[in-house]
């Protein structure tokens, strides 16, 4: 089994007998709206890509995870000229995925639930689903010439982990995201050591995450993906060079994973997009010509965006700024049908406010008990959720030209809350659209009627907890416990306080822990 890395979350996979082709993000447009770009750039390997899905003399097999924007490059899928290979996809509730698929001209196209195996020539890929809506994903697990291959991509199935282990037996090579890819803290408006202590924290929950996974997994080879995109907007530039935030570069991991396991049997190489892992023998080729480094970062990412400055200039005088008036109403009317769709409204007790930066002063207020959309000037009151964004690219999401999804990527918004505290229903409410919403409700609704309870122990003393995370289910009879006090769901990394009820200190959820009386 040879594994070249095309950038971000892709890999060419080439066995004796087959060709797999893992979320190929190539198009030189970027992603999310041109807001995230490929880092190192990749575009150079479609043309290697394109080659391999033409040879005639393997099977082929193409496999998107999900449908975000840097796993699914429907631009350069669209530019495939050979296509007599198999489209493999994940089956997920939401059917925008599957039925933009549908009309691709492919040899073969596979809807694949949770844990099904798909057979090709000299192997299997097995595919694992996450599919609670706010994070609707998939990993895959491929087997062939006595070699396996687990790339988990951005699915956060870390509790699944020892069950896979445990009924696959040996990985001989793990991919994984090790970067952020959430608008907070990155859009909300914190002061610098408030905005660098959350990414901090952030960061090394993601790389403990990490940790876990190359702990619970034990292969091979664990081969750092779906790292820090880039930032090539001139108004989104300056991310690239906080002090800190979400968006780790992969040496800082490997750094990381060096002082975690100074005798692992795991290896961890920086691959480069166009570097091969021959699992075989057990070496990488260094075939990539993009290469950067921690010096030379800085330089690589201004020449980068450099090349990219005109077609910034050129959108910004087509796109200008909106009438205030006009898209406030047609917001209005698609945030009543949110609104419609969100059967968990009364639950959300917090105001959103939702206004346009490039047009201060009218903005409108949501009201979710009442399920009312008005438009204010002001926000009146110490309680709040505000969001807003440019004029032009809430433009964008209401012709339909990108999705509500899409919008919460661009990282083209500023937020705000108090108390600052995460709450899903907001969140869900903003990221996702109203044909998703009742099935997101369902969802919530579905991990609260679980009534598991388990004992963990923290500090010295047993407690009794809800099994399951309330934010999206993920299983804590896999979590751990830092500080001898908050249970960490293996997840997404929502921390509870068990000597506080199991209360998060960070969002509205509890798993409702109980102190036991010791015998």
């Amino acid at each position: 089994m040879r594994i070249t890395f095309l950038g971000h979350a892709g890999f060419l996979v080439e066995t004796d007998a087959a060709i797999l082709v893992a979320d190929p993000w190539l198009s030189p447009s970027g992603a999310f709206d041109a807001s995230w770009f490929q880092f190192p750039r990749n575009h150079q390997l479609a043309a290697l890509v394109q080659e391999k899905l033409a040879d005639g003399s393997k099977a082929r097999y193409l496999y998107v995870s999900h449908e975000h924007k840097d796993h699914f490059d429907k631009a350069f899928l669209d530019s495939i000229q050979c296509r007599d290979f198999t489209v493999i996809l994940p089956h997920f509730q939401r059917k925008a995925l599957a039925e933009i698929m549908a009309g691709y001209q492919c040899q073969d196209l596979v809807l694949a639930s949770d844990q099904a195996e798909v057979p090709i020539s000299g192997g299997t890929l097995k595919l694992y689903l996450d599919d609670s809506e706010l994070n609707r994903d998939s990993a895959m697990l491929l087997k062939a010439d006595g070699q396996s291959f687990l790339n988990l991509n951005d699915c956060r199935i870390t509790d699944a982990l020892p069950v896979i282990r445990r009924e696959e037996g040996a990985i001989d090579v793990l991919a994984m995201q090790f970067s952020g890819a959430n608008w907070h803290p990155v859009c909300y408006d914190y002061p610098a050591d408030r905005y660098e202590a959350i990414s901090r924290k952030k960061v090394r929950a993601k790389f403990h995450g990490v940790a876990q996974a190359v702990k619970t997994i034990s292969p091979t080879f664990y081969l750092p993906s779906a790292g820090p995109p880039c930032f090539l907007d001139p108004g989104l530039l300056d991310i690239n060079f906080q002090p800190a935030n979400i968006f780790p570069a992969a040496w800082s991991l490997t750094e990381f994973l060096d002082g975690r396991f100074p005798a692992a049997a795991t290896a961890w190489p920086e691959l480069m997009p166009g570097d091969v892992l021959d699992v075989s023998a057990g070496t990488v080729l260094a075939e990539g010509t993009e290469r950067v480094d921690e010096a030379g970062y800085r330089g690589y990412v201004e020449a980068y965006a450099a090349e990219y400055a005109p077609f910034f200039r050129a959108r910004q005088q087509r796109y200008g700024t909106w009438d205030p008036g006009d898209l406030l109403q047609r917001l209005a009317e698609d945030l009543r049908g949110k609104l419609a769709a969100l059967d968990l409204h009364d639950r959300i007790l917090t105001n959103l406010y939702f206004g346009f930066t490039d047009a201060p002063g009218a903005m409108l207020r949501v009201n979710f008990p009442d399920r009312d959309v008005s438009v204010c000037r002001d926000v009146g009151e110490s309680s709040f959720y505000r969001i807003q964004a440019p004029s032009w690219e809430v433009a964008r999401v209401l012709d339909d030209r990108i999705s509500w999804e899409d919008f919460a990527h661009t990282f083209r918004m500023r937020l705000s809350r108090e108390p600052d505290l995460y709450q899903t229903a907001i969140s869900a409410f903003l990221r996702l659209d109203a044909e998703d919403l009742n099935r997101f409700c369902a969802k919530i609704l579905s991990i609260e009627s679980r009534q598991e309870r388990i004992i963990k122990e923290a500090g010295g003393s047993r407690y009794a907890v809800d099994r399951y995370c309330p934010h999206q289910g993920g299983d804590l009879l896999y979590g751990w416990v830092d500080e001898d006090r908050f249970l960490t769901c293996p997840r997404h990394g929502w921390r509870f306080d068990l000597e506080k009820g199991g209360a998060c200190p960070d969002s509205v959820g509890s798993v409702h822990a109980a102190c036991l009386e010791e015998d």
